[in-house]
């Protein structure tokens, strides 16, 4: 009887909508509105609006944060006919953590457009603690745009947006 009664606890607990709520069965994590400390060093993180298609990625920052994680804020507008435009949320993202190869590679999907300094961003990463190198690629797909965060050591992000204005915000942690 006391088996019965713990495998259906088990069974409940299991299609219990927390259980389920962090992670698929993919290990994709919906990236929350706001930071939680939930890192991971497997999976991936996904969020943004996917009817968010036409944007621009207008700075890249990058700092290491006292708390003790490093941090990356990719600024993002909308483009209307040509002009700058607020977006409600950032536009539909991919955040993969690569843990054999020491990387965070992360896709914006839409119709992307880069209005920052690649430079910037680059000599900024060298003041951080976590991150080796930035390894923004051209953009070579017309709905995405792909770049690599290489770690010093094998790293932990965690992944969540903020919006007014919007943001994706990565913290990187060992």
């Amino acid at each position: 009887m006391t088996n019965r009664i713990l495998i259906l606890l088990a069974a409940i607990f299991l299609q219990s909508p927390t259980a389920n709520a962090q992670f698929d069965d993919l290990n994709f994590k919906q990236a929350l509105k706001l930071k939680k400390d939930f890192y991971l060093t497997e999976g991936a993180f996904t969020g943004g609006d996917r009817s968010s298609s036409d944007f621009s990625v207008s700075n890249v920052r990058i700092a290491n944060n006292p708390a003790g994680y490093d941090r990356i804020v990719i600024d993002l507008s909308g483009n209307f006919h040509g002009n700058k435009s607020p977006l409600n949320r950032p536009p539909f993202y991919l955040v993969e953590a690569d843990p054999a190869n020491k990387r965070f590679i992360v896709t914006l999907y839409g119709k992307p457009k880069l209005d920052f300094s690649a430079m910037g961003a680059i000599q900024s990463s060298k003041k951080t603690k976590f991150i080796k190198e930035i390894e923004f690629t051209p953009i070579t797909e017309q709905d995405r745009w792909t770049w690599s965060i290489h770690t010093k050591l094998q790293a932990k992000a965690e992944v969540f947006e903020l919006t007014e204005p919007a943001r994706i915000i990565i913290d990187l942690k060992q």
